[in-house]
């Protein structure tokens, strides 16, 4: 589907206000003003499994586009398992692109960082089937979805 100046649909992330890692406030972080424009999918393209914290032998699916992480409903993967160290709104967000498939991790700018494969995340990396994700307490699992 073409958008309104003839381009494909894509994902795209402003972030309009930025923060440098050691300045991070937790007071601050929900409120930072991020927009989205995605192509949205109802069917998985891969799965969050839970194999570490509160919430662990859970599964969450991911969606080609744009797909929000944190504990409240309003996101697009909600992690409420009770670790509370995960942020309510979009503590992370997971990029699909739904032409090639590949994907990637954005931070959402929270005062808890984004450690994928043990490395910190501090604005965006790219992620595969495999690797591992840490959320505060919570470790996830990225793999595909199950035949």
């Amino acid at each position: 589907m073409s958008g309104k100046d003839g381009s494909d649909d894509h994902t795209e992330i402003v972030r309009h206000v930025k923060v440098a890692e050691p300045d991070r406030q937790a007071a601050d972080m929900d409120d930072l003003p991020t927009y989205f424009i995605t192509a949205a999918s109802k069917d998985p393209v891969a799965r969050l499994v839970i194999v570490g914290g509160p919430g662990a032998g859970n599964v969450r699916p991911v969606f080609a586009g744009t797909n929000s992480v944190g504990r409240e409903t309003t996101n697009r993967i909600v992690l409420d398992f009770g670790d509370d160290t995960i942020s309510r709104k979009q503590h992370a967000v997971i990029v699909v692109d739904p032409k090639t498939g590949t994907m990637d991790i954005r931070d959402g700018g929270k005062i808890n960082p984004i450690v994928v494969n043990g490395k910190v995340i501090t604005s965006q990396a790219p992620i595969k089937v495999g690797d591992t994700i840490e959320l505060g307490t919570t470790t996830l699992l990225l793999q595909s979805v199950a035949p």
